[in-house]
C-alpha cells in the first residue's frame, strides 16, 4: 500500500530541489488577479484620460482635464462626504450589530441553537429580494411598517421613508446593515468561542462583574477578529451599489448618491465613461491607502499584543 503524500514533506523537498514549481503552483493566482484586478485599474486609468462617451467609443487624449472636471466639482466632493457618512454608519451598526448578537448567542439560554442556525437568514437573501421586500414593507400607503405604526398610535401621518433626504440615508442604511451584520455575528462568535472558559470564571471567582470581563476579558481576547471584521465591513459598505440603487437610486436630492452610484450614473446613465474613470481612480486609491493604513495598525497591533 502506497504512503499518502505527506503535506510537509515531499512537496516540500521537491521545492527546495526546483523552486520554480512554486512560482507554478501561485501562477493561477497571479493571472487571475492581472484579470481581475490589475487589467481593469489600467484599463480605467486609460480611460480616464481620453474623451469617451459610452462604451466601446474612440476618445481622444486629454490628459488630466477629467480630474480637473470631476476634482473641481461640487458633486464630487459631496458625493465624498455621503459615502464617507454611510461607510461609518453601516461599519458602526453592522459591528456593534454583530458584537452584541454574538454576546447574546455565547450565552446559555432555550432555543440558542435554533438561533446560531437562523441568524445568517438575513444575510443568506439576494440583495435584490431584500430591496424590493424592504420597499414593500415601508410605501407610505400599503406597507406594513406604516400599517402598523398609525394602528399603535405612534405616528398621526405616514412615514416616507424613502421619500426624504434624511429618512432616505438612514432607510438604506440600516437595511444594508441588516442585511450584513449577520455574517459579522457569526465571525464574532466564533471568536468568543475561543475564548478560555477557566479564565472567564477565574475572573467571575475574583468578583468581576459582567461588563468588567467583557471589557477586560472578552474584548482583548477577541481584538485581532475585531480588527479584521471592521475592515471588511468598511471595504464592503464603501463599494455597496446594489442596495442603495434599488432602494433610492441615489436619491432623493444625492442623499445616497456613493461613488459607486454616481460612477454609474455618470458611465450608464449619462453616457461619460471617462469621467466615471476619473471618478474610480480617487477612490480606488483612497480605498488602497486605508487598506495599507489599516493593516499596518493591525501588524502593530499585532505584535504589540504577542509582546505583552
Amino acid at each position: 500500500m502506497r504512503r499518502p503524500w505527506p503535506a510537509g514533506g515531499r512537496l516540500a523537498r521537491t521545492l527546495q530541489a526546483d523552486p520554480y514549481f512554486g512560482y507554478l503552483l501561485v501562477l493561477p493566482l497571479v493571472i487571475w488577479i492581472v484579470l481581475t484586478i490589475v487589467y481593469p485599474v489600467l484599463d480605467a486609468v486609460r480611460l480616464s484620460v481620453l474623451n469617451v462617451g459610452y462604451v466601446g467609443a474612440a476618445g481622444r487624449f486629454v490628459g488630466l482635464a477629467n480630474y480637473g472636471k470631476v476634482l473641481a466639482s461640487w458633486e464630487f466632493w459631496h458625493t465624498a462626504a455621503v459615502t464617507v457618512l454611510w461607510t461609518a454608519l453601516n461599519v458602526a451598526l453592522q459591528v456593534v450589530g454583530g458584537l452584541v448578537a454574538a454576546l447574546v448567542l455565547n450565552q446559555e439560554f432555550w432555543g440558542r441553537e435554533f438561533a446560531r442556525n437562523w441568524i445568517i437568514l438575513p444575510w443568506l437573501f439576494p440583495s435584490i429580494v431584500l430591496a424590493t421586500m424592504a420597499k414593500w414593507m415601508l410605501d407610505p400607503t400599503l406597507g406594513v411598517v406604516n400599517y402598523l405604526l398609525l394602528k399603535a398610535g405612534l405616528v398621526a401621518a405616514p412615514i416616507s421613508f424613502l421619500g426624504s433626504p434624511v429618512p432616505a440615508f438612514l432607510t438604506a442604511t440600516i437595511v444594508n446593515a441588516w442585511h450584513w451584520f449577520p455574517l459579522f455575528a457569526l465571525m464574532i462568535l466564533a471568536a468568543l468561542q475561543t475564548v478560555p472558559k477557566e479564565v472567564m470564571e477565574a475572573a467571575e471567582v475574583d468578583g468581576a462583574t459582567y461588563w468588567a470581563r467583557l471589557w477586560r476579558v472578552e474584548l482583548p481576547s477577541i481584538g485581532q477578529v475585531l480588527y479584521v471584521v471592521i475592515f471588511i465591513s468598511s471595504l464592503w459598505a464603501a463599494n455597496v451599489f446594489d442596495v442603495i440603487w434599488l432602494l433610492t437610486r441615489g436619491g432623493p436630492s444625492s442623499a445616497t448618491n456613493t461613488f459607486t452610484i454616481l460612477i454609474y450614473t455618470k458611465g450608464f446613465q449619462e453616457f461619460r465613461i471617462s469621467e466615471a474613470a476619473a471618478i474610480s481612480i480617487p477612490l480606488f486609491a483612497m480605498l488602497c491607502l486605508y487598506g495599507i493604513w489599516y493593516m499596518r495598525r493591525f501588524m502593530q497591533e499585532g505584535v504589540e499584543g504577542a509582546t505583552s
